[in-house]
């Protein structure tokens, strides 16, 4: 049960995600840009269209691994020291989706059009819900993480569905606001979370450096085409955002691996 002090922070969380939907509200529908699929590095090699960024996401794939091989070699009697009982599942979900995030984004990027793109965002998805369940549990309450993990997993895979649904059989633009939400409610809520609650296993700055790294990625995304051409048409701005966002992933998985040696 939360009391005192803790539902104070859970009430700031739950009214500031309240505050995040009338915002996505007020602005929907959000619409994705006309030239999304038009990325500025669509070389092929080996036969490969658009190689840079299928190969790319290659370390989504190597992070997931570690973490499920990670996970599954913590004897049963000593993981309460390394992750939450209680929602012990959301760790192997974000490594899994992490997996699925490698398989389906290489998919997209080799010819992208809204079904490829359904099947990157949908484990995109899972792994920021399952990531910002476990920061709740480890920070404010193992039982309120454990009952959003279920709902909000739903809530992720239906809200991409629903994009790729009226994308497909509706006339006009698809809306992307619960999608966006689902991305927003973790960027802005586990800084908070961090700053706000008092860590019961050592791996805040882990935390928060995921998240500066995840920043980044972002940010070299919406420089796609400024970032290949200063590169020289080396590398584009959306395959740096890959590599950057499977960094953020590994300072999970690092933290996870620090926790195990220190049993």
């Amino acid at each position: 049960m939360i009391t005192g002090p803790e539902q104070r922070k859970a009430g700031l969380l739950i009214g500031s995600a309240l505050l995040l939907i009338l915002v996505v509200l007020y602005w929907s529908p959000i619409i994705q840009p006309a030239n999304f699929y038009d990325y500025a590095d669509t070389r092929p090699y080996f036969g490969v269209n658009n190689f840079i960024n299928v190969i790319t996401n290659l370390p989504f794939a190597l992070v997931g691994f570690l973490g499920i091989r990670l996970l599954s070699q913590i004897p049963a009697k000593q993981a309460t020291q390394v992750i939450e009982p209680e929602i012990s599942s959301a760790y192997f979900l974000f490594f899994q989706a992490l997996l699925a995030t490698s398989l389906g984004s290489a998919f997209y990027h080799l010819s992208p059009d809204p079904f490829g793109l359904m099947l990157d965002r949908i484990p995109i998805s899972l792994a920021f819900i399952n990531l910002y369940c476990i920061v709740l549990s480890e920070y404010l309450s193992p039982r309120l993480g454990q009952k959003l993990l279920f709902p909000l997993n739903v809530f992720g895979l239906l809200a991409v569905m629903y994009w790729y649904l009226m994308t497909t059989y509706q006339e006009g633009p698809a809306d992307l606001s619960a999608y966006v939400l689902v991305q927003l409610l973790p960027i802005v809520h586990l800084p908070l979370i961090l700053m706000l609650c008092k860590e019961r296993r050592p791996g805040g700055r882990y935390y928060l450096a995921a998240l500066v790294t995840y920043g980044f990625a972002k940010l070299a995304e919406l420089q796609d085409t400024h970032i290949y051409l200063l590169t020289g048409e080396w590398i584009s701005g959306h395959s740096i955002k890959h590599l950057l966002a499977a960094l953020a992933a590994w300072w999970i998985y690092r933290l996870l691996q620090l926790r195990t040696a220190k049993r």
